[in-house]
């Protein structure tokens, strides 16, 4: 299954935490994650090699792990001041909200990660590095495409010219000032003598 092309179930989940890790690049808070997947991404193609996306996974992870703790901690601390505080007159309850808010936020994009990013990459990973994540068909192979490259420049060594295609190419040289006029009389004399 790993040199297979993903199947459009597991297009569809890269697809859904695309949409769903959006809306946290827009408010700036998903950017350095962003960076962390489109780099492993990057690197994965340009040097043949899953590991890359591996580490950029893991960084992921890292950086949302700790953005869960952080929020774990001002949750403990804004539950703590709202269940404590004897003044009436200011609410911790905005804070406290948005705390829990966020860290169910970060446990989800953990989840996510894992199960609709990593896990479909995994199971393709030889397919996802010789082909690309979206692609269906199989490209060409290293040997097949510098056999058509030799084809290609053997062909043109067997290509023939006119003597006119060569008389043009020696008046342009003269008119661009690369050649005297007497090269290009002697060029001439001896394309003509050949025919």
């Amino acid at each position: 299954m790993q040199n297979q092309p993903m199947s459009s179930n597991d297009q569809s989940k890269l697809l859904i935490f695309a949409l769903l890790f959006a809306p946290s690049i827009v408010f700036m808070v998903g950017i350095i994650p962003a960076i962390f997947l489109a780099f492993g991404i990057y690197m994965m193609k340009r040097n043949q090699d899953f590991s890359s996306i591996e580490t950029a996974v893991k960084n992921f992870k890292g950086y949302t792990y700790l953005v869960l703790i952080i929020f774990v901690l001002s949750s403990i601390y804004w539950g703590y001041m709202y269940f404590n505080e004897e003044n009436s007159w200011y609410s911790y309850d905005v804070q406290l909200f948005a705390s829990l808010i966020f860290t169910c936020i970060a446990f989800t994009y953990l989840v996510a990660i894992h199960f609709l990013f990593y896990s479909p990459m995994k199971r393709h990973r030889e397919w996802i590095v010789s082909n690309g994540i979206f692609s269906t068909k199989a490209k060409a192979s290293a040997s097949s495409r510098v056999l058509s490259e030799v084809d290609i420049i053997k062909g043109e060594k067997l290509k023939q010219y006119s003597v006119a295609d060569e008389l043009t190419k020696w008046a342009k040289l003269k008119e661009d000032g690369y050649i005297s006029e007497e090269e290009f009389n002697e060029a001439r004399a001896k394309l003509l003598k050949r025919n």
